[in-house]
């Protein structure tokens, strides 16, 4: 089974009485347990599909089943739930709230769906992202890389299906990037949860088992990464040549 298929998809946005096709026919698939990239150029589409893979916008046509549901239909209701339950989501920006300690931050799903996250499931994020001793520190006083962290613990907090994450190195320098990769990976392999990464740098899409590229609005192939950030820069080179 896929935690995430996506058939077809078509989106277009229409600004100033022009019509931008953003994505023109967008299909992939990542199975469960998976973890998958998405590379392309700036202005191929990536974040866009990135909100129509989480629900976040809808495509103009085209399919996508996240978590085992087609989203299809949902109300906002209905795709809200599903994204907090079933879904995390890493941004670029890490979304944390200042005054909030990291282990707040990371049991905030459970808060806002009406139960406590359990310790051991909290103690056990910490320990694996790295962030035991900061537990207790306030988001506002944490460096780049440790915020991005406690991102991504948040994001597994409610045991998801699949990980969606944006360019979530965007704001890192190359050591911390670094850092956040071996995390996800780390992360991957213990909790199982599938993950589709969307960067343009290929040090950081070498995490990944399999890259889409993406390129106009349009998937040209995917290839294995055999986690060689030089084999994944070369195979990119060549796939939008």
């Amino acid at each position: 089974m896929n935690a995430l298929q996506a058939t077809d998809l078509v989106k277009s946005f229409h600004v100033e009485g022009r019509t931008i096709d953003v994505l023109r026919g967008v299909s992939l698939a990542v199975p469960q347990g998976a973890f998958h990239a998405v590379m392309g150029p700036s202005g191929s589409g990536k974040s866009t599909l990135l909100n129509l893979l989480a629900g976040l916008l809808p495509p103009d046509s085209g399919e996508v089943v996240l978590a085992g549901r087609p989203l299809a239909g949902l109300s906002d209701r209905a795709l809200t739930l599903l994204r907090r339950r079933a879904v995390g989501i890493v941004f670029q920006d890490c979304n944390l709230i200042p005054t909030l300690t990291v282990a707040q931050n990371v049991a905030l799903p459970a808060l806002l769906d009406g139960r406590d996250l359990p310790p051991g499931r909290l103690d056990a994020l910490l320990g694996l992202v790295g962030l035991t001793h900061r537990r207790d520190q306030p988001a506002d006083r944490l460096s780049g890389g440790e915020a991005q962290r406690t991102a991504i613990a948040r994001a597994f907090a409610m045991e998801p299906g699949i990980i969606l994450a944006d360019e979530p190195t965007g704001n890192l320098d190359s050591p911390a990037a670094a850092d956040f990769c071996a995390t996800l990976t780390r992360l991957n392999r213990a909790l199982g949860a599938a993950i589709l990464l969307i960067s343009h740098d290929p040090q950081v899409a070498a995490a990944a088992d399999v890259v889409h590229v993406l390129r106009d609005g349009r998937v040209l192939g995917a290839f294995e990464t055999r986690h060689d950030p030089a084999a994944v820069s070369a195979a990119y080179l060549r796939a939008l040549a």
